[in-house]
């Protein structure tokens, strides 16, 4: 019913001539689907032909600076990796296979094994592609894909299976090749068993991981990294060419599958189409030319430099209205203009010469001359304003960074990242994650050492933005992704004169309504004095607002909620902050922990309630829809807008249906005042939430209480 009361109020709020073209739309998808999944279900989906072997190659391995991995990481992650133990959403390291004992999500746990098909090589164990190993749910290999159900059995996450086969740790085997030359041989035959093992137990459109356009594209983009530094580690021929052969028809076949399927709608595009095509961008950069190929190249740039103009806001921030979100859509960003610029000759010729005419898919694909970007001595030229625009995404992640170097967590965080290079963690004692992660009861390994990835550090995303510009701001410890960047651009910079704050800030007029009901929060600070050097912030299309001084970092979500109102990644949040006074937490955002394994939790964590937002009995900012398309969608009714500020103070006011709520942050030499007004009885006494996620599927009691 929840799906149904969705379909039918989204119906009701459009025009009825876009309701009817959405109604053919659906009847002509309905019958073409029809005719493909019998096709599919019958005979073969892998082509029936060879395509020529991919020669291509884009990282000179000689260019990249691997000073910052820890060759005991890489020897610890390159064991794991290749004994097909994964720490994916809050596993742990578990091994998945096809007889695998699933840990479960609070208390749902599946027994859905079957039995291994026939291995690749008589040392090496198949991976099961179709399992969700941490609940043990498994889908069927041989449903066809678009029939693959999400959510509908508590404990279950079609992520799982969908992050393993991302592929993103063949990268790090081939990058950890390089740090330790004794992990060559076994890595580089790790890499090609479980290529191998993939493509024959994942025909194309059949099974889970074909569901996903975004995740097809992320699959291939990291499949093709790997083979490109293997391929120039490979000394003894492990990589055969009749490997070479099945990989480079297997490459073919995502780019097939992603051109049919974009994740494209006229309403919203979001970082799905993003991945999309950043995924396509890499396959078709690494194809042999053809006619079909050069479109594919065509379209894929034309759509980054799109999706640039509509995914990022003038201030460099993400319309997702998530601080996490804007990682994962900078990377595909910044991964895809370092690849544009460091294309050779023939594919900027094939720019030139591309067909647009024969285009069938939407949106359409606009001819060499009607493109946003120019062409001067074979090198792409990008717009003014894409560069801009790029180098203050990196700009908004510094800023959104907190003395911890961990970011805030301002609406959804799933982990979600293009591609994983440097290992970015710390090695803990295996007793004390059990005991810090909630998520891990009854987890055992025998390792005394547990590698914890820290999701909450986006420092080496602002070190790949300081692969396209030459400045200092971007530089850090993760020197790798910064010679990645650069030699995926052939070290062709970027240049962007900053001028800081200069960015309008509109301040609007307060309601006339009387607001009677009052709360004060104080946090008290003797230490110095907090007013040193502070500076204000603005980042006011996503409406994150800052405050930064020697002893102080206060930042402030008042924004809209992202995707167009959509409300995708958002939570009701408004007027929540997070604190740091020097150098210790005082408020922070529980983080977002599942999705749809767990529906309740899922709106338990993007809920008023477990935010500091100002709170008025068990009244929502933004009511949600019941059923698994709710999950993803926040009726579009709080309204922020700014309406005084200083250096030394802030003031907004938050609408949402009958409510008027204003709230002033008010900064001293040694304490933070946090006043609220609201028209409606403020809940005094409301309780800190007790838990905290600091990364999907990760779960914690909260430290600060």
């Amino acid at each position: 019913m929840g799906q149904i009361s969705y379909y039918i109020k989204k119906a009701i709020s459009m025009p009825p001539q876009d309701v009817l073209k959405k109604v053919i739309n659906k009847i002509t998808t309905k019958a073409n689907n029809k005719l493909q999944k019998s096709r599919d279900l019958n005979k073969s989906t892998h082509i029936n032909y060879d395509v020529p072997l991919i020669k291509n190659s884009y990282i000179d391995i000689k260019e990249l600076d691997i000073s910052n991995i820890d060759c005991k990481v890489a020897q610890y992650l390159s064991k794991m990796y290749c004994s097909h133990r994964f720490d994916l959403l809050g596993s742990g390291w578990v091994k998945n296979s096809y007889d695998s004992i699933a840990l479960g999500i609070e208390g749902h746990k599946y027994d859905m094994n079957v039995e291994a098909p026939q291995g690749i090589a008589n040392d090496y164990e198949p991976i099961d592609w179709q399992k969700d190993y941490k609940s043990g749910y498994r889908w069927n290999e041989k449903a066809w894909y678009k029939e693959q159900r999400i959510g509908h059995k508590l404990g279950t996450d079609i992520k799982v299976p969908w992050e393993v086969a991302r592929f993103q740790h063949l990268p790090q085997l081939a990058i950890f090749s390089l740090v330790d030359k004794n992990l060559l041989t076994r890595n580089i035959k790790e890499f090609k068993y479980q290529v191998l093992d993939f493509i024959q137990n994942n025909p194309p459109r059949l099974g889970v991981n074909w569901v996903c356009t975004m995740d097809v594209g992320i699959r291939a983009a990291n499949m093709l990294i790997a083979y490109d530094i293997f391929r120039q580690l490979d000394e003894d021929e492990i990589i055969t060419n009749e490997f070479k052969q099945i990989f480079s028809n297997s490459i073919y076949e995502h780019g097939i599958h992603i051109v049919n399927n974009l994740e494209y709608s006229e309403e919203i595009t979001s970082n799905h189409y993003l991945s999309d095509i950043a995924g396509l961008l890499f396959v078709s950069n690494y194809l042999d030319s053809t006619e079909e190929i050069d479109r594919w190249l065509g379209f894929s740039v034309q759509e980054i430099l799109s999706e640039m103009k509509k995914e990022f806001y003038r201030d460099g921030s993400n319309f997702e209205a998530s601080t996490s979100y804007h990682r994962l859509s900078g990377e595909l960003i910044v991964f895809s203009t370092a690849l544009i610029l460091g294309l050779d000759k023939d594919k900027v010729s094939a720019l030139r010469n591309y067909q647009n005419n024969v285009w069938k898919v939407k949106p359409p694909l606009k001819s060499r001359y009607k493109q946003a970007y120019s062409i001067e001595n074979d090198k792409i030229i990008f717009p003014v304003n894409y560069i801009e625009k790029l180098y203050k995404i990196g700009q908004f992640t510094i800023d959104i960074t907190k003395p911890s170097g961990e970011i805030i967590q301002f609406g959804d965080n799933d982990s979600g990242r293009f591609f994983r290079l440097s290992p970015n963690g710390e090695f803990k004692k295996y007793e004390k994650i059990v005991e810090q992660y909630l998520n891990l009861n009854n987890y055992t390994q025998d390792e005394e050492l547990f590698w914890d990835e820290n999701i909450l550090d986006h420092n080496t995303f602002i070190a790949m933005v300081g692969g396209l510009f030459e400045d200092n701001k971007f530089y850090n410890q993760f020197k790798l992704e910064t010679s990645f960047i650069s030699a995926l651009s052939k070290k062709r910079l970027l240049t962007y004169n900053c001028e800081e704050n200069l960015y309008h800030v509109e301040i609007n007029k307060s309601t006339n309504e009387i607001l009677e009901y009052r709360k004060e929060d104080k946090y008290d600070f003797n230490k110095g004095n907090i007013l040193e050097e502070i500076k204000l912030y603005f980042y006011p299309d996503c409406g994150i607002y800052i405050f930064k001084s020697k002893y102080l970092y206060l930042a402030i979500s008042a924004g809209p909620n992202g995707q167009n109102d959509f409300g995708g990644h958002a939570h009701n949040d408004k007027l929540s902050y997070e604190l740091t006074i020097d150098g210790v937490e005082k408020a922070k955002d529980p983080g977002t922990y599942l999705y749809t394994p767990l529906p309740d939790r899922r709106n338990q964590f993007r809920s008023v309630k477990s935010h500091n937002s100002p709170q008025i009995n068990d009244m929502e900012q933004n009511v949600w829809y019941e059923g698994v398309k709710g999950l993803f969608n926040l009726k579009n009714e709080a309204k922020c807008k700014l309406i005084q500020y200083s250096n030394t103070n802030i003031v907004f006011e938050l609408s949402y249906r009958d409510t008027i709520i204003q709230r002033k942050f008010i900064i001293d030499t040694d304490k933070i005042i946090i006043e609220t007004l609201s028209n409606k009885e403020l809940l005094t006494d409301n309780k800190i939430f007790d838990l905290y996620s600091n990364g999907y599927g990760k779960l914690k009691k909260n430290d600060i209480l």
